[in-house]
C-alpha cells in the first residue's frame, strides 16, 4: 500500500513561485478593490504589502527579480509619460510647471537641510535629505491617465514640475555621492553630470529618432514592432544616462519626449 507519509512536499520557491505570486497580485489586486470604490492601484500596493517579507513572505527577501521588475517598471512608466505628454501643453504651461517645480523642491530641500543640520549631520547627509523630501513621484499618474486627465494643464505641470525636482535631486545626490566616495572633485563631477547630460541629449533627440524611423520603415507598424522599439528606446537611454551616474530614470523619460510624435 502506498504510504503516504514517505512523500516529502517542497515549499514552493524559485521564479516560477515568485512570478505566480505577482501575476495573482496584479490580475485579483485592482478588480477586489475596485468594488469598494477604491483605486486599483491601492490595490497593487496592498498586495504587494502582502506578499513582501514584512507581509506573508511569500517571496525570499534576497532575491532580486521583484526589484529588478519594479525598475523596469519604474522606467517604463517614466518613458510613456514622457511619450503621452502634450508637449504643446506643456510648452504653452512651461512657466506653471517650471515654478511648481523650484517651490516644490526649495522648501522640502531647505526643510530637511535645516533638520539635518539640528541633528548635527554634517552638510552632506544633510544635502542628501533635503533632496530625498524634494523628490516627487508620479505614482498617481496612472490614475489621472485612467481618468483621461494626461493632457489637463495641471497634470501637464505637475509631470514637468516632477521630472525638475527628481533631476535637481539626482544631480544633488550624483555629486554627493561622488565627492564623498574620492572619485573626484566637485568640479569633476558636475563636469561628468554636464557631459552626461549633453551625451544624453544626443541619444535621446538625435540618435533615438533616426534610429525610430529606420526601424518602422523597414520592419513596419504592428504593435509588437512599435512595442520591441520602445522598449529598446528607453532601455538605452536609460543605459547611457546611468553610464554618466545619471539616474535612468532621467534618461527613461528623454526618451519618452524624443519618442512623443514617432510612437504611434
Amino acid at each position: 500500500m502506498l504510504n503516504l507519509a514517505s512523500i516529502t512536499l517542497e515549499s514552493p520557491s524559485g521564479g516560477a513561485w515568485e512570478f505566480l505570486a505577482l501575476f495573482v497580485v496584479v490580475i485579483l489586486g485592482p478588480p477586489l478593490v475596485r468594488m469598494a470604490r477604491i483605486p486599483g492601484i491601492i490595490g497593487l500596493l496592498v498586495g504587494g504589502f502582502l506578499i513582501g517579507p514584512n507581509g506573508f513572505g511569500l517571496l525570499d527577501p534576497g532575491s532580486t527579480t521583484i526589484p529588478d521588475l519594479g525598475q523596469l517598471g519604474l522606467l517604463y512608466l517614466m518613458f510613456i509619460a514622457g511619450v503621452e505628454l502634450d508637449l504643446s501643453l506643456l510648452r504653452r504651461h512651461r512657466k506653471s510647471a517650471t515654478t511648481f517645480g523650484l517651490l516644490t523642491f526649495a522648501f522640502p530641500m531647505a526643510f530637511g537641510v535645516m533638520v539635518g543640520a539640528g541633528l548635527g549631520w554634517e552638510l552632506p547627509a544633510s544635502l542628501l535629505l533635503g533632496s530625498l523630501l524634494a523628490s516627487h513621484t508620479l505614482l498617481l499618474y496612472p490614475l489621472a491617465k485612467d481618468a483621461g486627465l494626461n493632457n489637463d494643464p495641471v497634470v501637464a505641470s505637475v509631470v514637468g514640475a516632477t521630472v525638475l525636482t527628481d533631476t535637481i535631486a539626482l544631480v544633488i545626490l550624483a555629486v554627493v555621492a561622488g565627492t564623498q566616495s574620492g572619485t573626484g572633485s566637485t568640479s569633476d563631477v558636475i563636469l561628468e553630470l554636464g557631459l552626461g547630460f549633453l551625451s544624453l541629449g544626443l541619444v535621446c533627440f538625435v540618435a533615438l529618432p533616426f534610429l525610430a524611423r529606420r526601424a518602422f520603415r523597414f520592419l513596419g507598424q504592428e504593435r509588437t514592432v512599435r512595442y520591441a522599439i520602445a522598449i529598446a528606446s528607453f532601455l538605452i537611454a536609460a543605459v547611457v544616462a546611468e553610464t554618466f551616474g545619471i539616474e535612468g530614470i532621467v534618461g527613461a523619460f528623454f526618451a519618452g519626449l524624443a519618442m512623443n510624435r514617432l510612437v504611434p
